[in-house]
């Protein structure tokens, strides 16, 4: 949300936030909705947010905004479609197609009726819009998720010579992204690889698990848990790693964000065959895939790299090239402004 809101500042546009967890974006007009909630709740608390209805009828009438972009299909969609607001584009996310609607038939309808009440629908990719698709016949926008392509770079590596073979990934320490089949596969090129490195930047609710399996598998002493990292850190880490890994292992990452930041960073790419990943880069361009939840697979393509860096520099440049064509912010987010204006036109 940082990033939207951000983004269209720059661009000279007023910008209000409606939120029922608050923040401070600068820059933005924030109008809280305290319902005492953090945002992490359950869905049964989050049915607060189904409550609000004439509280958000009553800022945007208030606000008079050209348009409306509610972000994330459930909750605040489902708010903002009770709430009786006409015109407004929903964005979804990737949790609240792949995984809300799966919980019960209840949650499923709560979805159809949270795309049914929006005017034009948005999707970071061509992935999410095919499973959004199962819900709705309404016509979807791909807007891909850029990255500041200055900003993430090969211009911040920072290491030296060290003659280490040096892997990781930017996630959060979720089941969902694969963390284990990382730390399994390190582990199977223990031997074979004695100069492998890894780091894992991020924080989550299976952290001492994790911390636990990299003990147990014997590789804590050649793993480097670096917690959460702002993204200044963020965009040095990967400069300075020789491969990313990004082994989740749900359909719901629905597009691999970390994926072309590291293309970005001119470094090759280790990816699982999940779509959301696939279309973040382009496989054997930029990016080697294995099987999800086979880390025997994701060990030989984490050597292959090892033993060829010819190869590395290649899928390397490929990829910089790749993140910069097509996902750099400012483009995507051109398309996603042209389509709002175009939306505002039509109103008037």
């Amino acid at each position: 949300m940082e990033k939207w809101c951000s983004w269209f500042l720059s661009r000279g546009h007023e910008v209000h936030l409606i939120s029922f967890t608050g923040g401070n974006l600068p820059g933005v007009v924030l109008h809280r909705i305290d319902l005492g909630l953090s945002g992490s709740e359950s869905d049964m608390a989050k049915l607060k947010y189904l409550t609000q209805g004439r509280n958000i009828r009553r800022l945007v009438k208030d606000i008079k905004p050209d348009v409306v972009n509610v972000h994330y299909a459930t909750s605040y969609g489902a708010a903002a479609a009770l709430s009786g607001i006409r015109g407004y584009v929903l964005s979804v996310w990737g949790a609240d197609v792949y995984d809300f609607p799966r919980k019960s038939p209840l949650h499923r309808l709560l979805l159809k009726f949270s795309l049914s009440r929006a005017k034009l629908l948005f999707s970071t990719s061509a992935a999410m819009a095919r499973e959004t698709r199962k819900y709705t016949r309404k016509n979807i926008k791909i807007t891909p998720f850029g990255v500041d392509t200055a900003f993430f770079s090969p211009d911040k590596r920072s290491r030296g010579d060290d003659k280490l073979f040096v892997i990781g990934t930017v996630k959060k320490l979720e089941p969902k992204y694969g963390i284990d089949v990382l730390l399994k596969a390190a582990a199977m090129l223990r031997e074979r690889l004695p100069e492998l490195r890894v780091v894992i930047a991020g924080t989550g609710t299976n952290e001492e698990e994790y911390h636990r399996l990299a003990d147990e598998l014997g590789i804590g002493d050649i793993v480097r848990w670096t917690g959460f990292i702002p993204q200044e850190e963020a965009a040095v880490l990967w400069a300075d790693l020789d491969a990313a890994v990004i082994p989740s292992v749900l359909e719901s990452e629905s597009f691999g964000v970390a994926a072309v930041e590291a293309e970005a960073s001119g470094i090759p790419v280790v990816i699982s065959d999940v779509p959301g990943l696939m279309e973040a880069t382009r496989p054997g361009y930029t990016s080697v895939v294995v099987p999800r939840k086979e880390p025997e697979k994701l060990a030989e393509a984490i050597c292959r790299l090892a033993k060829d860096e010819g190869l590395r520099r290649k899928l390397g440049r490929n990829g910089r090239r790749f993140a910069v064509r097509k996902y750099s912010l400012d483009a995507c987010f051109e398309e996603i402004e042209q389509k709002l204006k175009e939306i505002c036109r039509e109103r008037h």
